[in-house]
């Protein structure tokens, strides 16, 4: 008997997030995987978890660098994929964990992919989990959207000055993954009389969450890279 392979979204950052499927699932297999770039030092992921494990779990770390280099992202993808599949064949259970949803944006959908490619015939279940935009909006009280609004999740903005287009389209943005471009994403805003429209919020759910509705206040830092930037073009939803 091979083992399965779970994916498993583990939320924005609260534990009493997590649903109660992936605790059950997480306290049932047999190893649990996480991804690690060198930009942490610890797993987010799993600092998530940790407090509801009820036993020692097999912690096995799969590197997954935060870079762009597209041939570098595939070895370490199909390195991760040949581990996992190492101890399936064994008949082990392996759930590999994820900040947020495993389906949005995520490292897993790449891994789940090659861990397919090695042996079709593996049994693959994810596991979704609350986004960092939904826990976002629920902490500000503010609908992501109502009626027929239309609503932009944008995974990052390399070149900012086509975020205009975007909000010509788009009565609410969310801006994800804005660390890199921070400054000049609010100049832009600014232009267009959205600045007071925006809400940058980091490490949602959790006792470092910062919720900034002045971002002047932030100009010229850097945000943590767990930030996002919420706008919503109509309503007087900041009051």
């Amino acid at each position: 008997m091979k083992g399965k392979f779970y994916g498993i979204g583990v939320g924005p950052g609260d534990p009493e997030l997590l649903t109660l499927k992936a605790h059950r699932i997480l306290n049932e297999v047999d190893i649990i995987c996480v991804p690690k770039s060198k930009m942490e030092r610890d797993s987010v992921a799993l600092n998530i978890i940790k407090s509801l494990l009820n036993t020692e779990k097999t912690i096995v770390e799969l590197h997954m660098p935060m870079i762009r280099d597209t041939e570098v992202l595939e070895q370490e993808w199909q390195k991760g994929a040949a581990t996992v599949a190492s101890y399936l064949n064994k008949g082990q259970d392996v759930a590999f964990i994820t900040i947020g949803d495993a389906m949005l944006y995520s490292t897993y959908s790449y891994l789940m992919a090659r861990v397919k490619d090695i042996d079709p015939e593996f049994e693959i279940i994810t596991i979704p989990g609350v986004t960092s935009f939904a826990a976002s909006a629920a902490a500000l009280n503010v609908p992501l959207a109502e009626g027929e609004e239309r609503l932009a999740i944008v995974p990052s903005i390399e070149d900012p000055q086509r975020l205009p287009e975007v909000l010509t389209q788009f009565p609410n943005v969310v801006l994800m993954k804005v660390t890199p471009h921070f400054n000049e994403i609010v100049d832009i805003l600014e232009q267009h009389n959205l600045k007071e429209k925006a809400v940058l919020i980091s490490r949602c759910s959790t006792e470092a969450q910062l919720c900034e509705r002045n971002l002047d206040n932030l100009k010229g830092t850097t945000p943590d890279y767990l930030s996002l930037i919420l706008i919503k073009q109509q309503g007087e939803w900041l009051k």
